[in-house]
């Protein structure tokens, strides 16, 4: 009899530890996720440039970056596309993020520069919006939409000698790519 509950204790003590392992890892697991039942957003990633701009994005997109223009006139392109995109051969590339930097050489105003130069792409805005005034980072800054490829919202900003054009390219109202260009603008700084 003195084995039996020996036996006992042990099989009860095995039960609780059991339990309480998955209580554990219930809780653990519990606290990696949000209020909607997915799990947690990663951290962002961020991005800081020499021209005195910073932002920060959702880690499922790749950034790259390119020179456009020739010798004469040229501008950088920073592009977030997502890390799962694989481009099709001779294809367009899906809609996306991106941030063109250009030298204000004349010394344009900002709606001088947005409705004047052609690489704004105004001339394919939808003109019932026109241009709406917002801030970006703290600045001044002007918004409108434009259809090509895509359908893109387009912002601008005019800091230190030099236009921002932050655009994010969408295919229907609902993309994730639309909340995702909110976000990455909501987090601009202008260092310097």
């Amino acid at each position: 009899m003195q084995n039996m509950g020996k036996l006992l204790l042990v099989v009860l003590v095995v039960i609780i530890v059991a339990f309480g392992s998955a209580f554990l890892t219930s809780r653990y697991l519990v606290s990696k996720l949000d209020g909607t039942g997915g799990v947690q957003t990663p951290l962002m990633s961020e991005y800081s440039s020499e021209d005195g701009v910073s932002f920060t994005y959702p880690p499922t997109y790749r950034l790259s970056s390119r020179i456009e223009g020739n010798a004469e006139r040229s501008w950088d392109v920073l592009t977030l596309v997502p890390k799962d995109y694989v481009p099709p051969t001779g294809g367009e590339g899906p809609p996306a993020i991106s941030m063109s930097v250009f030298v204000n050489t004349e010394g344009l105003s900002l709606d001088a520069w947005v409705t004047g130069d052609a690489r704004s792409n105004w001339k394919l805005a939808l003109q019932d919006g026109g241009l709406g005034s917002t801030t970006v980072g703290g600045q001044p800054a002007l918004a409108y939409r434009y259809s090509g490829l895509y359908e893109t919202n387009a912002v601008a900003v005019a800091y230190k000698g030099k236009i921002f054009l932050f655009e994010g390219g969408w295919l229907t109202p609902e993309d994730q790519v639309r909340k995702d260009f909110d976000t990455v603008l909501s987090s601009v700084q202008f260092t310097y």
